[in-house]
């Protein structure tokens, strides 16, 4: 492995993002850059920091001083993932259901082989240094990733816990690469093409724009109680976050919820030269 040029390393992590929510110390921050830089990761997103800039991300940073440059500073958690296809939150289970939980090594080989075989956005979601992720928060991701730690002591800095990650997504990157390069140096062209997916996978972003309109219907066909919806707008989070929806599915499912919602309201007719598949040509993209 050591052999694999870094660049092409660098290159696929260029696509992980590390993404800092509410960091008080400037110093984690420094310590954060320092842990990517050592591991071939360049994009950190901080999102609402207490205290930027500050001398002590300079200090803190040595070595990785050109990293700042590139930071990226957004008002909300939604602003720093909207264009990713796959999210990572870092925690313990949710207090209220659980949801996917990964260990650090498992959740960075899916989240390269994510971005090896899709080109996908990937985030990797650190809280804050006193409490971490809200259950709010948390509910944005498609999975939780935890590291395992000494159960007599598990506490870790959230800068040491970036190391961590870093590294697990560096040899991750390492082995997903070198598996590649020696499958198709050792195999026919014809047997090493796979199939490759057919439309797009949807960002963070679109299915903001999803989970509204699933909940509005629900809500109109009296499925769900807006006013007490219990844990079920979090069970379809769940849900569609697990199964990651791409354009086709996303514009198909859109277009069954305002088929659904016009037939209960009494506003739909069916047209002569209507087919069956015209739901997908809605614009919700």
């Amino acid at each position: 492995m050591s052999q694999i040029d870094n660049a092409v390393v660098s290159a696929h992590l260029s696509h992980v993002r590390i993404v800092m929510v509410n960091t008080t110390l400037p110093a984690n921050i420094g310590s954060a850059l320092r842990a990517m830089k050592t591991m071939g990761l360049s994009k950190l997103v901080l999102v609402a920091p207490k205290t930027y800039p500050h001398p002590d991300i300079d200090a803190l940073a040595a070595g990785a001083t050109d990293l700042i440059e590139q930071i990226e500073i957004v008002s909300t958690l939604e602003d720093a993932i909207q264009d990713c296809h796959l999210v990572f939150g870092t925690s313990a289970r949710s207090r209220t259901i659980p949801w996917p939980l990964l260990d650090a090594r498992p959740a960075a080989e899916k989240s390269l082989q994510a971005v090896l075989n899709d080109q996908q956005e990937v985030a990797i979601v650190f809280g804050r240094e006193d409490r971490g992720l809200t259950n709010e928060e948390l509910a944005l991701a498609n999975y939780h990733v935890t590291i395992p730690v000494n159960t007599d002591y598990g506490v870790l800095n959230v800068a040491q816990a970036i190391q961590v990650i870093c590294y697990e997504l560096r040899m991750a990157t390492l082995a997903l690469v070198e598996q590649k390069e020696n499958t198709e140096a050792t195999m026919p062209v014809t047997e090493t093409e796979s199939m490759q997916w057919d439309e797009p996978l949807v960002t963070h972003e679109q299915m903001q724009q999803f989970y509204p309109h699933i909940e509005k219907m629900l809500a109109e066909i009296e499925f769900m109680d807006p006013k007490n919806p219990r844990l079920l707008p979090l069970r379809l989070r769940r849900l569609f976050g697990r199964i990651q929806l791409d354009r086709m599915e996303y514009h198909l499912l859109r277009g069954i919820f305002t088929r659904v919602q016009a037939m209960n309201n009494g506003t739909w007719k069916k047209s002569k030269t209507e087919t069956t598949d015209s739901s997908e040509d809605q614009p919700y993209v």
